[in-house]
């Protein structure tokens, strides 16, 4: 029997990847399937992968063939499938398909007969992280049956063959082949087959994950044979539309493309050299002179402009015009009234009227709501609204109004009062209209909204909306709540009635509804192992006995109990009670091999003619009762609580804590307490996990009270949490409340802090302390979080603020000097590395400056004597400008510009091992906007501080520095020789409360492009088995672990002490000097511990992927390392037994290391600096 679908897998050099590739494969749960590998002459171990995988399941066949490209390979799998299967797809090797994903494509094709199907895909990232692909957001945002791209233009956009399935005889009936040696095959097969197809299924279902790989083709843009291959195939599908179908099809479809396919080669231009520019434009061109003028002519105003330019050669101003889009998406000046046209501040020279004009959409309103709560029976709504790229009026000049709409007829118009609001300006990524005149505040009495409660609709949705008319234009808008904290509570102005604000979308909406069953107490059942529910209903409403049903939120599956209906209500309402039997929900949990944590049910009273949710008043108290263990031996409850829309959740959940009581004190500690039925075997800390980047904090626990009775209780301080380094404050943003068992191995056991509705009134709660706002809010309904606000005002944010201030800047360097230092290590992150040596040495000498270090978000400690200056702030530039002397570790501003009295100091901050500046150049890694400035930025140094003669060269040409180098030394490796550095290890082992005779292992890592978290974070991606390492290791070794600064990830704690995450730690020269030992992989770390003289062990387990496919290497470091290369954790935890032993043979090479590497050292490198700038 033939299979029903064929699989083709081109392979090429992919033995990292290719196994979960092919096992994904394997457990497609459509086993029918046949698998064709093509080896496309791989160099690496990818075939014998792939041959494995067809010695061990029949349903996978090998072929080999010489190296060809990728179209190649996948024509050759095609010619390998067997003639008899009835589906063909295309996979990868890289990346991987879920369970489901071919049965659920091949199941839709053969329900509709369309010829290809075609399925969600999401990007794979570093540490498995899926994310949705934003090219198939779009294309693939619902399930559409038998639908067509010339009725469905949005899959214009799904142009790549790995999530499709195609009918095989659609594909041999057009003889599809990809082509052969060229980039971006895709294009020319799947986009004239959406066309020709008679009709196409798309699932919204993800069928495919995309891997991210730096220096993949899709990663690697600014290259002139991807340009030249794209704009080829993009030429030839007009060509085909041109042959085959309508000019509408053609004309839309080049529309289409030069918004998607070639803008995507366009934004990139400012990191392209020259000869990229220089190819794009021709190309480019080349498929200009063939499209329809009118194509262009119907662009957006900004994609219109921009291609003017490139017809035009004006390459200078395309680019300025292309970064400036990058900084301030979609901002303009507008001139004119009745004909109204754009004004680009970038372009030097004229455009045409036409290319300028200005249509509606290019005017959109603005509008946010940033605070919504209830007050004395009032909402009171609070945000702001702009008409964007126009400057915002007041009085006569510009009318603005705002309403309430449920349907067609029942409209409640709102009066706005104009207030100032800065923030809209803060965070309209602009820098050309100020908008702080556009803030509004409104309300609205809630017996306006409310319905009747003897008949009619059961609910009312109110929707909020504004418009803003001026100068003959109207704009109207639904106010996004991205910056509002959370819905108000539901409101209950009385019995009958109840206003339950939710969120649609990013919208507010008001559901106004009528109550007519509503939930008052529970307690245990008159029968054993019963939990007794009871309330009051509309008497109107009961015909007959009704029911209690529980619906699993999820599954949509029921469970009923009988439910009694008595008197004694009150005029209009009847009683009623049930009984639920625990056992009930046990049996129906849900099994599997991952079964949900928490199994949610909606309560409702149906009956004859009822279904009727339960309201769940916040005066009602939750019920906690106890269920038997999950099969994960977890204790687990069945909780009764409100949930976010006021009714009644039934839950199966493990045993969280809730928290009776969130607020603060009147000396800014936030105080958390409240109950936890479960007497932990292990000490429980609290954790504060930020969600965006993923830093964790954690605080101790107290816990009171007799087992399965126990309180919780635990305060801290927000502005003031103590680390290693001192005490700094939460970082800006949201940050999140859990319980973990200590040592836990991962955070699946975190139980988060949850807010019961009766306390929701509470919130959101801010105080105000040492300089930033902290807010005590509650998000995804009840789950409790504190909001870090931001130290920057709203005047010093954003794209205008900047602006402002550099000019302000500007200004300010005509004002006299102070005699003031200031100096900046890592853009303020931390008081540490060769400035703080500089700054040191001027205290020790007594020289007569102001010592002004820059602090980035209030997260560095600084000494006494010294003043922080916040990073961003009109400070800091007052700073720049008017310093005397500036001590830096990293690239100034590229506005800086210094004076001739002004001494600049570049300490850098590390001997480069890893390529860096001018020597990325061309690579997959290099950020082409950055390094063109190099030369300028290095211009504005006074002199560059060299930490060896090795550096010097290497630093001039990273750089491309002219100006004088001071060959020095490394003022922050002045500690490894002072007289009293032993006494400063002492301090710093006695700091870290680090035993007597426990020998420090420091693991330090650097980090890594493509382990990208997000918001300019890394992730650790920890490679080495702290557990295995504390098993071998742990009686007498510490392990200090040091993340790189720009790396966030959690780390593994078992709680024995073994394991200590110093990275808060400020100053890594200080836990060199107490280490015993050094294990890192490429982290510039080795050439300063190398003056130790102390064994160094390099966990080299990417040392190829490193080397060859990020940073790269300065020069041979595999033949220059001072000690053993050790790519396999257990290999490293065995030579950490005995460091000394494991370097024995490097002996050699560590002092050619040293010679080479410390030949400036000698402890006088701050001095030496300090005679200079002096």
């Amino acid at each position: 029997m033939p299979p029903r679908l064929s699989v083709v897998v081109p392979v090429y050099n992919v033995e990292d990847f290719l196994t979960e590739c092919l096992k994904s494969l394997a457990e497609q749960t459509l086993t029918d399937l046949q698998v064709v590998m093509v080896d496309d002459g791989s160099t690496d171990g990818s075939a014998a992968l792939a041959a494995g995988f067809a010695a061990g399941d029949d349903r996978f066949e090998l072929v080999r063939q010489e190296n060809g490209g990728l179209g190649h390979a996948r024509n050759t799998g095609v010619r390998n499938c067997d003639p008899g299967s009835r589906y063909l797809a295309f996979c990868d090797s890289d990346d991987v398909i879920p369970p489901n994903a071919y049965e659920l494509l091949v199941e839709s094709l053969e329900e509709t007969g369309s010829d290809l199907a075609s399925g969600n895909v999401l990007r794979l990232r570093a540490g498995g992280k899926l994310v949705q692909s934003p090219m198939f957001r779009k294309p693939m945002a619902t399930t559409r049956k038998r639908t067509h791209v010339s009725r469905d233009p949005d899959l214009l956009g799904d142009r790549i063959a790995c999530n499709k399935v195609f009918r095989r005889s659609f594909w041999d009936e057009h003889g599809f082949a990809f082509p052969v040696g060229a980039l971006y095959e895709d294009i020319p097969v799947v986009l004239p087959a959406h066309f020709l197809a008679g009709s196409v299924d798309v699932v919204k279902d993800p069928v495919y994950y995309w891997r991210d790989r730096p220096g993949s083709i899709t990663t690697s843009r600014a290259v002139v044979r991807g340009v030249h291959d794209r704009v080829a195939h993009v030429r030839g599908v007009s060509e085909f539309l041109a042959e085959k179908r309508t000019a509408a099809d053609k004309n839309h479809y080049e529309a289409h493309a030069l918004a998607n396919d070639l803008w995507y080669f366009m934004e990139v231009l400012p990191d392209g050299d020259q000869e990229y520019r220089d190819a794009f434009l021709t190309y480019a061109n080349g498929f200009l002179d063939q499209v329809d003028p009118a194509v262009l002519d119907g662009l957006p105003l900004r994609l219109r402009v921009m291609w003017y330019l490139v017809r035009e050669h004006r390459m200078d101003e395309l680019l300025a015009l292309l970064l400036q889009d990058k900084r301030e998406p979609g901002a303009f000046e507008v001139s004119g009234v009745r004909r109204r046209r754009a004004r680009y501040p970038v372009l030097t020279r004229p455009v045409p009227a036409p290319v300028l004009r200005v249509a509606d959409r290019d005017l959109p309103l603005a509008a946010r709501l940033r605070d919504a709560e209830w007050r004395d029976g009032r909402l009171f709504l609070k945000g702001y609204a702009y008409v964007r790229n126009l400057p915002v009026t007041s009085g006569a000049g510009e009318f603005r109004v705002g309403w309430l709409r449920a349907g067609r007829r029942n409209v409640v118009p709102l009066r706005l009062r104009r207030v100032d609001e800065p923030e809209a300006t803060a965070r309209s990524r602009q820098s050309l209209h100020d908008y702080h005149r556009s803030g509004f505040e409104t309300s609205v009495d809630a017996s306006r909204l409310r319905i009747r409660a003897d008949g009619g609709p059961k609910q009312l949705t109110w929707k909020f909306e504004l418009g803003v008319a001026r100068s003959g234009l109207l704009r109207r808008a639904f106010p996004s709540v991205r910056e509002a904290s959370v819905a108000p509570p539901v409101h209950r102005p009385d019995g009958d009635h109840r206003i339950v604000p939710a969120f649609d979308g990013d919208k507010l909406v008001l559901h106004a509804e009528r109550v007519d069953a509503r939930f008052e107490t529970h307690g245990p059942g008159e029968e054993p192992g019963t939990v007794k529910i009871s309330g009051v209903v509309r008497a109107r409403l009961v015909k007959g006995e009704p029911t209690l049903r529980l619906t699993h939120v999820a599954t949509r599956a029921t469970y009923e109990v009988p439910a009694t209906v008595g008197t004694g209500a009150g005029a209009g309402w009847s009683r009623f009670t049930a009984e639920l039997p625990l056992a009930a929900i046990e049996e129906t949990r849900p099994t599997g091999e991952e079964p949900p944590k928490t199994v949610a049910y909606s309560v409702h009273l149906v009956g004859k003619g009822l279904k009727a949710s339960l309201d769940a008043p916040g005066a009602v108290d939750p019920g906690r009762y106890p269920l038997a263990d999950g099969t994960d031996g977890a204790r687990r409850e069945l909780a009764l609580v409100a949930g976010t829309r006021g009714n009644l959740v039934i839950s199966d959940r493990p045993v969280q804590p809730a928290v009776e009581r969130a607020g603060w004190t009147d000396d800014g500690r936030l105080v958390l307490e409240g109950t936890f039925p479960e007497d932990p075997e292990h000490p429980v800390e609290l954790v504060a996990q930020n969600s965006g980047h993923r830093e964790e904090q954690l605080f101790p626990v107290e816990f009171t009270g007799p087992v399965y009775a126990r309180r919780f209780r635990a305060e801290l301080r927000p502005d003031a949490v103590e680390g290693p380094g001192g005490a700094v404050p939460l970082g800006e943003g949201n940050w999140y409340f859990f319980l973990r068992d200590r040592g836990a191995a991962d955070e699946s056991g975190d139980r988060a802090l949850r807010v019961p509705a009766s306390a929701f009134h509470t919130l959101p709660a801010t105080r105000e302390l040492t300089g930033r706002d902290y807010t005590l809010e509650r998000r995804f309904g009840d789950q409790l979080l504190v909001v870090s606000g931001p130290v920057l005002t709203a005047a010093e944010r954003g794209p205008r603020a900047k602006r402002l201030l550099s000019e302000r800047y500007a200004a300010q360097r005509s004002a006299p000097l102070r005699a003031a230092a200031l100096y900046s290590t890592f853009d303020g992150r931390q008081y540490s590395d060769s400035p703080r040596a500089v700054h040191e040495e001027l205290v020790r000498r007594g020289t007569e400056v102001e010592h002004l270090w820059v602090v980035r978000d209030q997260q560095a400690v600084i000494p006494e004597g010294a003043t922080a200056v916040e990073h961003g702030s009109a400070a800091w530039y007052e700073a720049l400008a008017r310093s005397r002397y500036i001590v830096t570790n990293t690239q100034l501003p590229e506005w800086f510009a210094r004076r001739e009295d002004q001494t600049v100091v570049q300490t850098w901050h590390g001997t480069p091992l890893k390529r860096i500046g001018l020597e990325l150049a061309g690579t997959a890694q290099a950020n082409a906007a950055y390094i063109a400035t190099l030369a300028e930025r290095a211009r504005q140094w006074s002199f560059l501080v060299s930490p060896n003669t090795y550096s010097t060269p290497v630093l001039r040409r990273s750089f491309g520095f002219e100006g004088e180098v001071l060959e020095c030394g490394y003022p922050r490796n002045d500690l490894f020789h002072a007289p009293d550095r032993a006494k400063v290890a002492a301090a710093v082992r006695e700091r870290l409360g680090i035993p007597a005779g426990k020998r420090v292992v420091l693991y330090a890592p650097t980090w890594r492009e493509d382990q990208r978290l997000g918001g300019g974070r890394y992730s650790l991606g920890l490679q080495l088995d702290l557990a295995a390492a504390e098993r071998e290791l742990g009686d007498g070794t510490v392990l200090l672990v040091r993340r790189h600064y720009m790396v966030t990830d959690r780390l593994p704690d078992s709680g024995t002490g073994f394991v200590r995450d110093v990275s808060r730690y400020p100053d890594v020269g200080e836990l060199m000097l107490i280490s015993d030992a050094l294990v890192t992989d490429y982290s510039s770390l080795m050439f300063d511990f190398a003056q130790t003289g102390r064994p160094m062990l390099f966990h080299t387990y990417d040392l190829e992927h490193y080397r060859d496919t990020l940073r790269g290497f300065s020069f041979d470091f595999e033949s220059r390392a001072p000690g053993p290369l050790i790519p396999e954790s257990d290999d490293l935890i065995a030579a950490l037994r005995d460091p000394e032993r494991a370097i024995a043979g490097h002996a050699e090479a560590y002092e050619r290391f040293r010679h080479d590497f410390c030949d400036l050292d000698d402890g006088r490198a701050a001095a030496r600096v300090v005679d200079r700038m002096l």
